[in-house]
């Protein structure tokens, strides 16, 4: 089953990495694995994925599952059906972002030195994700080292995170310092730390955050061209 979810996931890998990745990590259940679509559960994060061609198909696979708290969905009358029957509170429109260098992000300015936050940084990171990332998930992101605070001298100026599916994620600049470059710095050191893993760095980004997505292309970073649905509760 892996090897036919990787040849139809490739076919568009750009689009598909945030499933691709755990199936190479280790950490998806393969529910299906066809010609025709790929359905995942990310063991880590109890994330589904599903990406399938034919509307049926796809409604039949995600009906056995009840109503997970968070699905991505590459199709989007897939989606809209499956977003309408459960009634989820966001359905974000996401491009993915997926750098396929071997070669190390190259910064003309590196200033700031890299450390994992503590729970002592708990409340500051979820005033800054509160709309979307639940408490408890940060707190877990903490205690297993995966965030990572940038400090000029000792002052924390931003943070950024790997989210447990393996997607860069949780990037903020703080205010007093922006404007500065620190968001493509902090990007870039965490796509040379996963260099260092032999992972393949990327980002899950709103389709229409066009400082993001400039951000990420200036690293050089792919973008996809299609989008996929990220329903949550």
């Amino acid at each position: 089953m892996k090897e036919r979810a990787l040849v139809h996931l490739e076919k568009n890998s750009i689009l598909h990495m945030g499933m691709i990745s755990p199936i190479k990590r280790g950490t998806a259940e393969i529910i299906y694995a066809e010609s025709d679509g790929v359905f995942i559960k990310e063991t880590k994060s109890g994330v589904y994925m599903l990406t399938v061609s034919d509307f049926d198909k796809g409604k039949t696979l995600v009906d056995k599952i009840g109503k997970p708290a968070h699905i991505c969905i590459y199709q989007k009358d897939i989606a809209d059906y499956f977003y309408k029957k459960h009634g989820y509170k966001k359905c974000a429109k996401n491009v993915q972002a997926v750098y396929t260098q071997l070669d190390y992000v190259e910064m003309s300015s590196h200033v700031l030195n890299l450390e994992a936050l503590t729970l002592a940084h708990l409340d500051l990171v979820y005033k800054h994700f509160s709309d979307y990332l639940k408490y408890d998930y940060i707190k877990r992101h903490l205690l297993h080292g995966a965030i990572w605070g940038g400090f000029l001298d000792s002052e924390l100026c931003g943070f950024v995170g790997i989210h447990e599916e393996g997607a860069i994620g949780m990037i903020k600049v703080l205010e007093n310092f922006r404007g500065r470059g620190y968001a493509s710095e902090l990007t870039g050191c965490i796509v040379n730390i996963q260099l260092d893993k032999r992972e393949i760095p990327f980002s899950q980004i709103e389709h229409d955050n066009e400082a993001s997505i400039g951000l990420h292309k200036k690293l050089g970073f792919e973008v996809s061209t299609d989008v996929y649905y990220r329903l949550m509760d």
